[in-house]
């Protein structure tokens, strides 16, 4: 969150107020918002499942933990880090088509989430391993490389297309083994398998990225008046980003007999239902506004309010 700032209302919002005995004030600060990530894909108020596929028991311990990386951080941006996102597997057949959009809504419905993501048995290379190293303090170690090629679908049922989006990736998974004189370069390339946790957290961490949140700063602004102290203790919570504080405050000033204070309450509510990510109920407000008194943020806010609507 930004600073705020407060100054006079003047110019052509005071025009539209129409100046009372006691001037409106506008209250501004900016606030950082949210909207859909890089990929296109908004996860914003919907429900989300992983589903991911494998052929061999050594993908096991991979796919566990990548699937599981993934969804940390997907939960972290959009759940407040609650575990929200249910994880599902499935063997893979080798005769299934798994980017086709029948497959993605059958595991809508299959889920009952909004959001499916499906990731595809990951395809392994060959594993290298180097001659054997030595750490600082003379301890023997072996470096084995995997390559890893893995292939993401993602269904989005609310979004109003039946098509799927295909992202690929690939990495090179490396871990320390510890050597002694008994274990082989050989054994040490079968070893790597039940090693490959960490890394694999790690690459669904940053393939979850890619569907993060991206932020921009906007400024909003809220008009009171100096008296009763209630417009300044609704500017206050507003202030300090306690918006359903301001809003109960607010509501107790939208029956003002003036028109013109009944409609700044609206407008305020309007705009703290809009922060809060209501956006059906800010129009509502903001129609009511509108009603009583229009004034010239309206039009700004509606712009906003129906982007994210639409």
């Amino acid at each position: 969150m930004k600073t705020a700032s407060v100054f006079t209302l003047f110019g052509a919002v005071c025009c539209a107020l129409a100046l009372q005995a006691c001037d409106p004030q506008a209250f501004s600060m900016n606030v950082e918002m949210r909207y859909p990530s890089a990929s296109g894909l908004n996860l914003d108020g919907k429900s989300v499942a992983v589903v991911y596929l494998q052929n061999e028991k050594r993908d096991s311990v991979f796919n566990e933990y990548l699937v599981n990386g993934f969804a940390s951080l997907i939960e972290k941006e959009y759940f407040r880090g609650e575990e929200a996102v249910a994880l599902y597997k499935m063997d893979k057949d080798p005769a299934g088509h798994y980017a086709s959009s029948d497959t993605l809504i059958n595991l809508v419905v299959d889920t009952g989430s909004d959001v499916v993501f499906l990731f595809d048995a990951p395809d392994f290379g060959d594993v290298s391993v180097t001659e054997k190293q030595k750490t600082s303090r003379g301890e023997e170690y072996y470096v084995a490389t995997v390559p890893v090629k893995i292939r993401l679908y993602a269904f989005d049922s609310l979004s109003g297309s039946d098509s799927v989006s295909v992202w690929n990736g690939s990495r090179k998974l490396a871990r320390n083994i510890s050597a002694d004189n008994k274990v082989t370069r050989s054994e040490v390339a079968e070893k790597v398998w039940d090693e490959l946790a960490l890394p694999a957290e790690q690459l669904g961490n940053t393939s979850a990225r890619t569907f993060s949140p991206s932020w921009k700063e906007e400024q909003y602004t809220f008009v009171y008046y100096e008296s009763p102290d209630a417009w300044i203790s609704a500017v206050q919570n507003a202030s300090d980003y306690k918006w359903q504080d301001a809003i109960k405050i607010w509501m107790t000033l939208v029956n003002s007999k003036n028109s013109v204070k009944r409609s700044c309450a609206e407008y305020n509510i309007a705009t703290a239902c809009y922060l809060l990510g209501d956006n059906e109920l800010a129009l509502k407000w903001l129609e009511q506004s509108d009603k009583d008194y229009p004034i010239s943020l309206s039009s700004s806010l509606r712009k906003r309010i129906n982007s994210r609507l639409n």
